[in-house]
Order: C-alpha cells, then structure tokens, then sequence
C-alpha cells in the first residue's frame, strides 16, 4: 500500500492523470496495448497496489463494485469507456481493455440543476414506512485533520463543500403526523438554493490541545451524539461537523455527522476526497476548485420516478414475489412486532476476521470461482444460517429470506456519472439464498460441499435482475406492483456490505475506523426494521486489511447469546471457505460465467475434471 495517501476513500483524482500518461507513453502501441497500459495504471491507483499487469484480474486483486464504480469513472477521463459489469466480469485486464471503447470528446453536458424539489427515492419511502423518529438517523464518519489547519481555513472548506453537493442543503417537509410510519400523505424533499446554508453553522470547534487520546476519544463520542441532535432536516440543516483541534502540533480530528437523507457509503468517499482537495488549494494558497459532479441527485430521483412503470421493471414483479413466498427459516416462535424493539448501542456489536483471512477473501477465493466478494460473503452466511437454524429447528424449507443492501448506482436504469454524486442511493431487496443438502461433516472439513455451496449462491445472487436495483421502484414507486409485495412474506435479516475504506494512524484525511465507517445512527427512538441486521466493511489496516462485522438484534425475537453464536458460525464458514479455496482443483466455473452455454453445473464440473486429469497426464 502507499503511504502518501490523501484521502481513505480511494476517490483521489491522480490515476486518471496517471493513466494518460501511461497511454501516452503507449502511443506506438495498437490501441489494445494502449488500453491495456492505461487501465493497468488506473487499476494500481484504484486498488493502492503496485506492477498490475495485463493478466492480472481487478477481482483478484481484491477489487469490488464500489472501487470498479471508480474505475469506471477514472477510465473515462482517461478517454475509455467500460461499464462496471464489464470490470467484474472480464477475469483480467487484458479481456477488459479488449472490451473497452475509446472516447475521443466528452458528451454535450445535459442541463440539470440540482436545486428544486426532488422527488422521493425507494429508499425514502422505505424510511418513511419505518417509523419512529425523523430527525436523528444520521452517519458518522471521523477523520484526521493536518498540521497547521484552523478555524478560518475549516471554514471555508466547509462552506464551499457545502455550496458544491446540492444534497447537503436538502430540506423536508414531513405533513402533519406523516412521521408515524403509518403510510400516510407522502414526504416531500427539495435542495435549498446554493450558499442557504451558512458554514458557520454547521461547524464547531473543540480544543483538545494536551489531552490524553482517551479523554479525546470521549468527546467525539459525546459531541457526536450531540452534533446528531443538531440535525434539523426540515430546515435544511442535514450536516455538522466537529473540529477536535489538538493544536498547531498535533493532528486533530474532524467528525463529520450527516442526516441519512443525504449521504450513503460512497457519498463518504466522495466527501473525504473533496476535503482533501480543499486543504490542498488552501494549504498552496489557492482558490478551492473540487471537480464537477457530472450528475445531480435531483436528476437521479427524477429518472427513477420515470423508470417505475416501465415494462422491464413490471415485468420482474414474479420474479420478486417468488422470492418472498413463504416456507422459508424463521427467528423465533412469534413474528416480529413493528416497533417494538428499538435500536440500541446496548444491543449491538462488533466482530473482526484477521487479516490472514481476510486478504483472500477478497482475492483468490473470489478469483478462483469467478465471484464477486458479495457472492463469498453471502455463501458462507447461507451456510452459518443453515446450520444455525437446523440446530433450533426454524430451518423451514432449507432456504434463508434476506434483505440485501446494495449501493443502488445502478447503470441498468440510466447511463449517467453518478461516482461523484453525493446522496442516499441505497437499494433494498429480497433475496433467497438455497445452499442446497448439504453434508455438514463434509462441509466442517472444508470438503467439495463448500465449494458446491459457493456456486448455488452465485448462480442465485446473478439471476437477481439488475443487482434488485427495481425492486424499491416496484414496491414503493408503482402503487400496481407495491401492493402485492408489500403483502408478501418479508425478510426478517438483513445484509448490508459497505466495500472496502483505506484507514491510516497518520495520514491526512484519513478514517479513525475506531468510530465506524460510516454505519448508520438513529438516535433514540427508532424502531428496528429487521430481526437481525448486519453491517460489514473491510478497513485497509496496516497489517492488511480486516473484515469487520457489526450485528444487532430484536431482543424480543433472538437473544444476544444466539446473535453471537450466529455471528462465530459466519466467520467460522468464511474460514472454511478460504481454507476449500486452497485445495487443489477447489473452484471452478458457473453456468452464467458461459454466456452462450447451456451446460449444467454438472456438466461443466465434468469438463472441468476431465481438463484437469488431462494436464496431470501431461496431454
């Protein structure tokens, strides 16, 4: 990893430069070969590795669709373009330059003004429905600060940050009673016109000089918490900032509350970024110029008001009421009562898998069956949920309902830039996960069950329509379709994989993973929406990179000790699953990695094995 990094969101600009150059030092090349060089060079800087060649693969070297959504972006200022399907499919780069295009002028700029009212989102009707306190549901990130910052230079940072993300200046007009969840008069949203909301008052200043780190470590905590209460989403007042200034000698740290309305994991990225840039145009004396945001949130909201009555929308609705027919695992002897249990800190935790693991989790497991780090991930937890509920007899149908979170910048719906958009994008969807009989002696020895289990949940989470990004479109958007689902059964667990953050003890602008990466806050008062709810990141320490794990729990439907339990049998399968992966001949292909293919599981792992005795007898 490099240790000049700006920023711990991986959203520094200078790989684009550093692949053109890399293509310019190409020109004599054919245009492959130039490809090739420029995306080897934006793959190294996205990912903080070094010597990417053309047959390495972006997956492999611990890529995921949020970095690849990166990628994409910085390819095409560079001149290539690529989707991100295209990134996560292609097993190296040398396939992904093949399949690049080149783009020779930017397309004509599309007017779009992200001031105005902005119509209301999947995931704003989701969070509407859900009831309980609007004011507080916020995400925190904390972040060091460099030597020599102060008030006056904050100041304007935050103000032009504020100027420059329409979304920040976000305001909501909830009618009367209509905060209930009760599925009343819907919320309206608009943005603010730029320079309405005064930095001055979304900025606080705490002296911390001389204080030891556990004294400061409380204060973030409490002037967080009371940042939260600050939040004022009805008056446009959706982000705070605490400067904890250690002094000119020291570096401080930045905690930086946003209302949830305004900013998910990827917004974090873009933020930090920003802010780093910032402090870069202010440290040489500078005027601050972030980089344009190609599309704004209001615009998105719009397209997919548009989108929820097409036909290839309305034409998923079976699929998605098959997936919640009923049968499957439940928790507990009686359903979850809404609103009876509220969210906690006294309820939650947090569970970490060393970097020993966790390192080929994210490459050569992935690599080696041709999936995606979502689809590991989400195999061993089918596992852990089958044993868990074969061991108390809720096993159901052998089958797991789940609620997955994805990032919801979906280019399935439209072919817009939305890498550098700030907002709350989050797509909500019901997945079921079958791992199949399974012999579980078979799979505690990490044997060839595992392996089979990885490949059902593959092929499973690939026949989701475009990443579930339809389904909020579906059940909040098209009052046809939302009845039916909302009437279906409904997941009881849910799933929510952050991607990968870059933390540092010293760098700049980097995260303090002490406080979280972003996960949301609620604030008192908030019901749970789910039985058991789990959010997951991979922090880039500086012994490797660690996956951590925050569960909570309804306590009126399971108990901490079987939460607890539940969360050692994941971690426990994805060591299985790392330790399959290092046998010989472990992984293999899927049905859907042969496009044109009709072959069965069965019959490519009979042609896999065939290939296989064939090399071993030297043919």
């Amino acid at each position: 990893m490099r240790d000049d990094v700006t920023s711990p969101f991986d959203e520094a600009h200078a790989g684009a430069d550093a692949g053109v150059n890399a293509g310019a030092g190409a020109a004599g090349r054919n245009p492959v070969a130039r490809r090739q060089s420029v995306l080897c060079a934006l793959v190294a800087d996205v990912l903080k590795v070094s010597d990417v060649g053309a047959d390495d693969g972006f997956v492999a070297l611990g890529g995921d669709s949020i970095i690849a959504m990166q990628l994409v972006s910085r390819a095409r200022k560079a001149g290539l373009r690529i989707t991100v399907g295209d990134v996560l499919a292609h097993r190296d780069i040398a396939a992904l330059a093949e399949s690049a295009t080149e783009v020779h002028r930017e397309p004509a700029p599309v007017a779009d003004s992200g001031v105005g009212p902005v119509a209301t989102t999947p995931i704003t009707r989701w969070f509407q429905e859900r009831g309980g306190g609007v004011d507080t549901y916020h995400q925190l990130a904390v972040l060091r600060t460099p030597l020599g910052l102060t008030q006056a230079h904050l100041h304007a940072m935050t103000q032009v940050l504020l100027d420059h993300h329409d979304v920040l200046r976000l305001r909501l007009s909830v009618p009367e009673g209509g905060d209930g969840g009760d599925g009343g008069q819907e919320w309206a949203l608009d943005v603010l016109p730029t320079g309405a909301i005064d930095a001055a008052s979304a900025l606080r200043r705490i002296d911390v000089a001389g204080l030891p780190d556990a004294d400061v470590a409380a204060l973030v905590r409490r002037e967080s918490d009371a940042a939260r209460d600050r939040l004022r989403p009805r008056e446009g007042k959706v982000f705070q900032a605490v400067w904890f200034d250690a002094g000119p000698d020291r570096q401080g740290l930045l905690a930086l509350v946003v209302h949830h309305l305004a900013v998910d994991s990827i917004s974090w990225r873009v933020l930090a970024a920003d802010l780093a840039t910032a402090w870069r145009a202010v440290d040489a004396g500078t005027v601050i110029a972030l980089e344009p945001v190609p599309t704004s949130f209001r615009r998105w909201s719009r397209l997919l008001g548009e989108q929820a009555h097409a036909p290839a929308a309305v034409a998923e609705l079976p699929y998605w009421l098959a997936e919640l027919r009923p049968g499957a695992a439940r928790f507990g002897d009686l359903p979850r009562v809404p609103g009876q249990d509220l969210e906690s800190r006294d309820r939650r935790f947090t569970e970490s898998l060393p970097a020993e693991f966790t390192r080929e989790l994210l490459t050569s497991v992935p690599a080696a069956f041709n999936a995606g780090v979502n689809d590991v991930l989400l195999a061993a937890l089918a596992l852990a949920l089958g044993d868990w509920h074969r061991a108390r007899g809720t096993a159901g149908d052998g089958t797991s309902l789940l609620h997955l979170e994805g990032h919801g910048r979906e280019s399935a719906l439209a072919d817009v830039d939305l890498s550098r958009t700030v907002g709350w994008f989050t797509s909500l969807f019901p997945v079921r996960l079958d791992p199949g009989e399974l012999d579980w002696a078979e799979v505690r020895a990490a044997g060839p069950a595992v392996g089979s289990a990885v490949k059902r949940i593959k092929e499973q989470l690939r026949a989701v329509p475009d990443k579930g990004v339809r389904y909020g479109l579906l059940r909040y958007l098209n009052p046809d379709t939302g009845a039916p689902l909302a009437q279906a059964a409904q997941p009881e667990f849910v799933f929510n994989y952050l991607g990968r953050f870059e933390a540092s003890d010293t760098a700049d602008w980097s995260l303090v993973p002490e406080y979280g990466t972003g996960l949301d806050g609620t604030g008192p008062g908030m019901p749970m929406a789910h039985s058991i709810e789990v959010n997951a990141a991979t922090v880039d320490r500086a012994d490797g990179p660690v996956l951590d794990a925050t569960w909570s729990w309804a306590d009126s439907v399971v108990s901490e000790a079987d939460t607890r339990e539940l969360a050692r049998t994941w971690f426990s399968m994805l060591r299985t699953l790392v330790a399959h992966a290092r046998e010989p001949g472990a992984g293999g292909l899927t049905p859907s990695d042969l496009t044109l293919s009709s072959l069965s599981q069965h019959e490519l792992e009979e042609i896999e094995s065939e290939l296989r005795a064939a090399r071993g007898r030297g043919l």
